[in-house]
């Protein structure tokens, strides 16, 4: 596997990640024993695969369903150290609904920290704002940092962006 200097970070960042966004069983929340065996085997091998080609970036979001769930069910018995473990949470007007919606990400993905916490889908000046205004989501997101929660916090966005 080839690597890249992630930003400021310093990491060591694959070129290829495990992305989570299509591995989901749902795209809403469903009680694990509605997750068919056949889907959840099928994540963990693709998971486990790609650990050993040094596919080592795994990633996540609130937004994708059942995705943070099932990686929950087994991430935590796999390497900690080994492992860029990434979770994204939309920016919302009140930052306690952001860290609520955080730790709801914690209790699936059954880790004490994230690698990489990203404000997702900034992608108009009403959630940029959420996140950026005094005491915001993204005041929220240093908060947890230095609170051990996450290492690093960043951005992704996904759409194009308003005039």
């Amino acid at each position: 596997m080839k690597y890249r200097r992630f930003g400021r970070t310093g990491l060591a960042m694959p070129v290829i990640s495990a992305g989570g966004m299509r591995y989901q069983f749902k795209w809403q929340d469903v009680s694990p024993a509605d997750i068919p065996r056949a889907n959840q085997e099928n994540l963990e091998a693709t998971i486990h695969r790609a650990l050993a080609l040094g596919i080592n970036h795994i990633e996540t979001a609130r937004g994708y369903g059942t995705s943070e769930m099932q990686l929950g069910a087994f991430l935590p018995a796999l390497p900690r150290d080994q492992m860029i473990v990434q979770t994204k949470v939309a920016p919302t007007k009140r930052p306690k609904d952001f860290q609520k919606t955080f730790e709801t990400s914690m209790q699936y993905l059954k880790l004490d920290h994230v690698d990489l916490l990203a404000l997702h889908g900034i992608n108009n000046r009403e959630l940029l704002g959420w996140a950026l205004k005094k005491d915001g989501c993204l005041a929220a997101a240093r908060k947890l940092q230095q609170e051990g929660r996450c290492r690093f916090v960043g951005f992704s966005t996904h759409a194009t962006t308003e005039s």
